[in-house]
């Protein structure tokens, strides 16, 4: 089965997709904040991460910077509410392990094509 993270500190968004997600057959692992994410990434295997770009505590930004190091295998795809150019700008470091960047409200099909892209 694939384990899918979604992080996002808005309960709505992360209830949603995951809800959507399962009901695809995926298996979704839940975390309100990117430290939460990364303690959960120490004991399960996850095979793809949904990420919000702003978040408290610890923004999306920063998450992703410590996955690609610590867990380079995992594929990451950005959710954000703004996509602006500076957001654009401040991930190209981490550009190989970036799918795509999706704005909210996203269209659950083509979101839906892309996961089951990344993860066949």
């Amino acid at each position: 089965m694939i384990n899918i993270m979604v992080v996002d500190d808005d309960m709505n968004i992360r209830s949603a997709l995951s809800r959507e997600l399962r009901f695809h057959g995926f298996n979704i692992i839940p975390a309100e904040t990117g430290q939460k994410a990364l303690n959960k990434l120490e004991n399960q295997p996850i095979d793809l991460v949904l990420v919000d770009i702003r978040m408290p505590i610890m923004g999306g930004l920063e998450f992703i910077s410590k996955v690609v190091v610590e867990h380079p295998q995992i594929q990451i795809i950005i959710l954000s509410g703004t996509i602006t150019k500076e957001v654009i700008a401040s991930i190209a470091p981490y550009r190989d392990n970036i799918l795509d960047v999706i704005a909210k409200p996203w269209n659950q099909d083509s979101l839906l094509e892309l996961i089951k892209a990344a993860t066949s």
